[in-house]
């Protein structure tokens, strides 16, 4: 594993608590993510999944054991790195290309104004946004929105994707559509993608690999790999594909099967 892109090594997480007491959520996190993978997280609410994901992100300290992008040890955020969030988090005071412009910032230094502006045509087009770049985000959909920022993520060409629920807050339908042109977007650009979701189909659908993460305190339960073929872009590939059904009641035995979930999750069976 020593040519991970992404290395997680015995890493932790706590927060202090009033009487000298804290409170433990991650707990001997090892995980490691190759050059090109798409893995997600998945598992109950309060695992931890969005807080490791930040971790990766030096946007949260840990303590103990050591994160490192490309071989260098995570303390602030990596270079060559894009987020994605379930809240696209555009200026509205702008548009879909200048919020797609803005993901060039830390790269402004190295293009000319021509070449920046051909990057951010090219990723606007990518997305499907090119007849929507004059709009401002309240003139276009939650899932124009939703790709707008992926556009945002991807315009510097990073190393490595973080990808938070993109897609929680949309409807089924668009939420299909977009998992699909996700799907195309990463085979194009072959981003190391680390995903975190609840919805364990979208999970199968995208996913090189599945962490499984338990509560009490979080920790990665088990990792599943998908070995389903290659390229994969339409979710009706899927249906009724026995091996897929397979990795999903896998996946949904392991998150239900932690003691810690509470009754209402197991009822459920998908989304806590």
């Amino acid at each position: 594993m020593d040519d991970a892109i992404i290395d997680i090594r015995g890493v932790g997480k706590h927060f202090a608590q009033r009487r000298d007491s804290r409170k433990v959520v991650l707990e001997d996190i090892n995980l490691q993510v190759h050059a090109g993978e798409f893995v997600s997280l998945v598992g109950a609410s309060g695992c931890g999944k969005t807080t490791l994901l930040r971790m990766i992100g030096g946007l949260v300290p840990y303590e103990p054991g050591a994160v490192r992008v490309n071989g260098e040890l995570v303390d602030s955020v990596p270079r060559r790195i894009g987020f994605v969030f379930q809240d696209a988090a555009l200026l509205p005071w702008r548009t879909i290309e200048e919020n797609v412009a803005i993901g060039l910032n830390e790269y402004r230094k190295s293009f000319s104004k021509q070449e920046a502006r051909d990057r951010v045509a090219a990723q606007v087009e990518l997305v499907g946004l090119t007849e929507f770049a004059s709009y401002l985000p309240r003139q276009v959909s939650g899932g124009m929105q939703q790709r707008a920022g992926l556009a945002r993520a991807l315009v510097g060409e990073p190393d490595v994707l973080l990808m938070d629920e993109p897609f929680g807050a949309l409807d089924a339908f668009t939420r299909m559509r977009l998992q699909e042109e996700l799907a195309e977007i990463v085979r194009r650009t072959s981003a190391t993608t680390v995903f975190v979701t609840h919805d364990v189909d979208e999970a199968v659908f995208l996913s090189d690999r599945i962490a499984v993460m338990s509560i009490g305190p979080g920790t990665i339960r088990e990792v599943v790999d998908v070995d389903l073929p290659r390229p994969r872009l339409q979710r009706q590939e899927l249906l009724g594909n026995r091996r897929a059904s397979e990795l999903r009641d896998r996946v949904l035995e392991l998150v239900i099967g932690d003691r810690t979930v509470p009754p209402a999750v197991e009822a459920a069976g998908v989304r806590p």
